[in-house]
């Protein structure tokens, strides 16, 4: 894995997601040019006036809508246009796979850390990832998948209610987990999820958002750590089951021991991003998702001197020392759009003040979209948020008026029954 300095940078992720937004800001210092991938959709990275360009690659920022063959001859093609030999970066599980599945044919063009198919399939999936952990000692959460509809209820039994359901390889836009508490929503929201062979259930552990911890590293070509940081949760969307709202660097040495000793063993390569659960039942960190790609908090991870995972790739990849990790502790995070709206559901089911949650701001040090000098990606959220906001109240007014209507209708003599 050789490149040279000042190499391009290609994102692939949704246009909605922070994290290429986030490699732009950090690899601006390094001379680096950063792509994204053009969507029809509103993008925020896309909003950067860092950005370098956008790539024509794929549905919406998907590797989707077209067979696989079509989107490799894309990307291909729009990095035989970038000069040098460009970077590649998955910033989601669906383009992890992706360049596993291609990586023979990306090489020809590309340069990227080398992670076996087979080990990006065992990670994404929750259901093997739990075998995997179990294998080498990594504790996690129970997980049952059933087969049949009729396993699902005597699965939630075993686990116990509450109980979370999971889609088994997560995807953007899609189903997302849900935690159901009684047993008549069960079948309900696992068809919501994904349903048989998409879905399944893993025991939920009882906690604050604050008990989610998160390793991000990166890994050479020999598997060794180059960078690893460790960070808390503080608020999630939605909460107590969803991404970083907001989080604050900390150092958590046993974090970070299970993590390395876990990737070295499976012999991982590149950025990866791992959230643990502190289970204060038997006081284990339980292991929840490793996502081999770019994790959307990884700005929250920064050490005193700009470092971060995805620099740190930057640098090992155009051949160029990586300094050791000076962590920074108590450096805070914010996805602004994520934690305003989280600030309803805990203000309603947490009892959050507004000055509790201004409280938490206190340190902040970088915000995911706002900056000063580049307001757009900003804007452009807020965008999404309002849009979002308006759609979802105007289609519970639709569904509460389409429910009244027919209690009406149904309420009413049929015009056939009516006698002359």
């Amino acid at each position: 894995m050789t490149g040279t300095s000042g190499a391009p940078v290609v994102v692939l992720g949704p246009p909605r997601y922070v994290s290429p937004l986030g490699v732009m800001r950090s690899l601006r210092g390094l001379g680096a040019r950063v792509f994204c991938l053009r969507s029809q959709q509103p993008s925020i990275a896309a909003a950067s006036r860092l950005c370098a360009g956008q790539l024509a690659v794929g549905c919406d920022g998907r590797p989707a809508g077209m067979p696989h063959a079509a989107i490799l001859d894309q990307l291909l093609t729009a990095g035989s246009g970038l000069g040098g030999t460009p970077i590649l970066l998955a910033a989601s599980d669906e383009w992890a796979l992706f360049m596993a599945e291609h990586a023979t044919a990306l090489r020809e063009r590309f340069v990227f850390p080398d992670v076996p198919l087979g080990l990006v399939r065992s990670l994404t999936s929750k259901a093997s990832l739990h075998e995997v952990a179990r294998r080498l000692g990594l504790a996690t959460p129970a997980v049952l998948m059933p087969t049949r509809l009729t396993d699902l209820g005597p699965m939630a039994d075993q686990l116990g209610y509450p109980v979370l359901l999971k889609p088994v390889v997560s995807l953007p836009g899609q189903g997302g987990v849900e935690l159901v508490s009684r047993p008549d929503r069960l079948h309900m929201r696992f068809a919501a999820v994904g349903g048989l062979g998409r879905a399944l259930l893993q025991e939920y552990i009882p906690g604050d958002d604050t008990d989610i911890w998160m390793f991000n590293g990166y890994f050479d070509a020999s598997s060794r750590c180059l960078a690893g940081f460790t960070a808390r949760k503080l608020r999630q969307h939605p909460p107590g089951m969803g991404v970083c709202a907001l989080g604050v660097c900390e150092p958590n040495e046993e974090i970070s021991e299970l993590s390395q000793t876990f990737l070295s063993a499976v012999g991982y390569r590149g950025v990866v991003d791992i959230d643990y659960r502190l289970d204060r039942r038997d006081g284990a960190y339980k292991v929840l998702d490793v996502n081999p790609r770019l994790g959307g908090a990884f700005r929250l991870m920064v050490d005193r001197n700009g470092l971060d995972v995805a620099r740190a790739m930057y640098l090992d990849l155009t051949s160029q020392p990586v300094p050791p990790v000076d962590l920074k502790g108590g450096r805070k995070w914010v996805l602004e759009a994520a934690d305003l709206i989280a600030l309803r559901h805990y203000r309603r089911d947490r009892g959050l003040s507004i000055a509790g949650w201004l409280r938490a701001l206190r340190g902040l040090e970088e915000p995911a979209t706002f900056a000063l000098r580049d307001p757009a990606p900003f804007l452009v959220s807020m965008q999404i948020v309002v849009a979002e906001t308006l759609e979802a109240r105007w289609q519970r007014f639709a569904g509460r008026f389409q429910a009244n209507l027919s209690r009406l209708l149904g309420g009413a003599p049929s015009a056939r029954k009516v006698q002359p």
